[in-house]
């Protein structure tokens, strides 16, 4: 098992949904969290909160320099990276017909580019200080099935799934340990431009996310096997009804 107090911790994705949770569960452990959004309002108002051991770094994480910059910036602050969690991304549901070249491109980059970007920065910086670490990676269920109607969005996932397998070996060699994590209808702003949403009761929440992927970093597996029973325990209360 792991300890994260001091340890340093960096979150894509951080203005809001998994990754502003993410911060919030990461910082109770008493690490130092880097959070990187494109919203720098946002990100402001989450170091404001977290105090000291909080660093924001306004970012879009599709750009290289800017991706660049901000693990040079972590780096300036806190010395090293010890945890990344890809949390950037965003959703597409559209037809194949109906989904502009814009579209298509912004998917793949908010998705795909910026983890590829995020992750071989991060892992330049653990390899130089050759203390390890551990890339924690949001795919989705979508980037393993294929779903009608998102196929930008399954392919970005798809993508990203196969990325992160195919490092997976290469950077264990470094002491890098590399994880996916597949969510599936989580509350967040994904849903906020649908005309008919989800049943609140069948999702999980952003907080459920964010504590289970505490527990992969901490690599305490009674952890991990405790908050992925309860999250399988909510959704088929939701499923079948039983949550107010």
């Amino acid at each position: 098992m792991v300890s994260l107090k001091n340890k340093v911790v960096v979150i894509t994705g951080a203005s809001s949904g998994i990754g502003k949770a993410a911060a919030f569960a990461f910082w109770k452990t008493e690490a130092n969290v880097v959070v990187a959004a494109r919203r720098a309002g946002r990100l402001k108002e989450l170091e404001k909160s977290l105090g000291k051991r909080c660093l924001a770094i306004p970012a879009d994480v599709t750009k290289e320099k800017e991706v660049t910059s901000l693990f040079r910036e972590t780096v300036r602050r806190f010395g090293r990276v010890d945890v990344l969690v890809n949390c950037a991304g965003k959703g597409l549901r559209a037809g194949l017909h109906a989904i502009t070249y814009e579209q298509w491109m912004d998917t793949l980059h908010t998705n795909l580019t910026s983890v590829f970007l995020c992750t071989r920065e991060a892992s330049k910086v653990m390899r130089r200080t050759g203390m390890g670490g551990h890339i924690i990676t949001l795919s989705s269920l979508a980037g393993i099935f294929n779903i009608p109607g998102y196929s930008g969005y399954c392919c970005a996932k798809h993508a990203v799934t196969s990325f992160k397998r195919s490092i997976k070996w290469e950077l264990l060699r470094h002491g890098i340990k590399v994880t996916t994590v597949h969510p599936y209808k989580v509350a967040t702003e994904f849903f906020d431009d649908y005309e008919k949403k989800p049943n609140p009761r069948r999702m999980l929440s952003s907080t459920d996310i964010a504590r289970y992927i505490v527990a992969i970093a901490e690599r305490n597996p009674f952890k991990i096997l405790f908050f992925a029973c309860l999250n399988f325990v909510k959704r088929m209360a939701g499923l079948f009804g039983l949550r107010g």
